[in-house]
């Protein structure tokens, strides 16, 4: 029996007017075309996605075809662009040196030599001395950060994957399990979950502590363990965190600390608003938390997420981003001391749409009550 459930990948009309923006600013600076290299951008403008080993090269031409080059194996992907060359990545499955380059040598005669090229990252070798080349990425950086529905669509099917996986593990929290078999076994759950492969996990899988790796150490009744963790969907983050206490129940100041962190979301959410400074919100968060019992807040509030675990906007006091329309973000307030064997941190994921907030995930329902 064949599994319907359809793939996870973006729409092409989504592709075609991201597409579409970028060369009215490619207009602007007076360029031929852009090369597209970085992994991210190839998802987000062609709906690319392979192994490592399997590069791609795009060409967008500022008054002509969107053309990607891709190897003749790596990649199942429904591949979005006006016209379609392949390179042989491998002989007889041994894979070729250089594959980027043999992706890039597909589109040469799409380049002309002398022009204005835009690019998202650095020059490659067999271009040197061939273009004139103009660094694209902080209008990359600005169009990505905006999220349109087919990539929150994403995001939230990585959400809910890793809420399943939350769900699948919670059995094995008790006295003895080795951290490293509640890693393994959340990563199973999310690949399930999704019915998809999955990229790397991060993050934090560690008992009586703030975070780390998981190790071959055994949890501890009474300890709390937040796992704070993301599932990446077809180049696309989501990013969570559930604390739990080994065992199953919470003492009254771990319940407390856990109820307050959970009520630090809503007052956080109420005053997320396009045009809000990211710092301000963190003060006003900052204040909420830290000493509430004794107990500190010593870390950020929370990030932008998408093609990279941690994007723009930045709620931390070392940068003054604000809000915008479109964005895709976390919110992952904590309290932490010896008191509470660790600490509790509760990160859920949101976008801001323009009718408000929607939830991208419920992380907060493990709390009784």
């Amino acid at each position: 029996m064949t599994d319907q459930t359809p793939r996870h990948e973006l729409k092409a009309s989504c592709c075609r007017s991201r597409r579409d923006a970028l060369r009215e600013e490619l207009r602007r600076a007076n360029c031929a075309g852009l090369l597209v290299l970085d992994r991210g951008q190839l998802t987000r403008l062609f709906n690319y996605r392979a192994r490592e080993v399997f590069p791609a090269a795009g060409v967008i031409l500022t008054d002509g075809p969107a053309v990607l080059s891709f190897g003749t194996i790596g990649s199942d992907c429904a591949v979005h662009a006006d016209e379609l060359r392949q390179y042989e990545p491998a002989f007889l499955f041994s894979l070729r040196p250089d594959p980027v380059d043999l992706a890039l040598e597909q589109l040469m005669d799409l380049i002309p030599g002398g022009a204005r090229l835009g690019m998202d990252g650095p020059l490659p070798l067999p271009l040197a001395g061939r273009v004139d080349p103009v660094d694209m990425r902080p209008v990359l950086a600005r169009q990505k950060r905006r999220k349109d529905p087919d990539e929150v669509a994403l995001i939230e099917a990585a959400a809910a994957a890793g809420e399943a996986a939350f769900a699948a593990i919670e059995p094995m929290l008790v006295e003895g399990t080795r951290e490293i078999d509640v890693f393994a076994a959340y990563q199973a759950a999310a690949i399930s979950a999704a019915g998809d492969q999955i990229g790397e996990l991060g993050n934090d899988y560690r008992g009586g502590a703030m975070g780390g790796s998981p190790r071959r150490e055994l949890l501890k009744t009474g300890d709390l363990i937040p796992i704070d963790t993301g599932v990446m969907l077809h180049g696309y983050h989501s990013d969570l965190c559930r604390t739990y206490p080994v065992g199953g129940e919470w003492s009254a100041t771990q319940l407390a600390a856990a109820r307050r962190v959970a009520e630090a979301h809503d007052l956080a959410l109420s005053m997320i608003a396009p045009g809000v400074s990211c710092r301000h919100v963190y003060q006003e968060l900052q204040r909420f938390l830290d000493g509430y019992q004794g107990h500190t807040f010593p870390t950020h509030l929370g990030h932008g997420i998408g093609l990279l675990p941690v994007e723009t906007p930045r709620i931390n006091p070392h940068w003054d981003d604000v809000f915008m329309e479109g964005d895709v973000f976390t919110l992952e307030p904590g309290l932490y001391s010896a008191e509470l064997r660790a600490g509790v941190r509760i990160e859920n994921d949101y976008v801001l749409a323009g009718d408000g907030i929607r939830a991208l995930s419920d992380s907060v329902s493990n709390l009784p009550g």
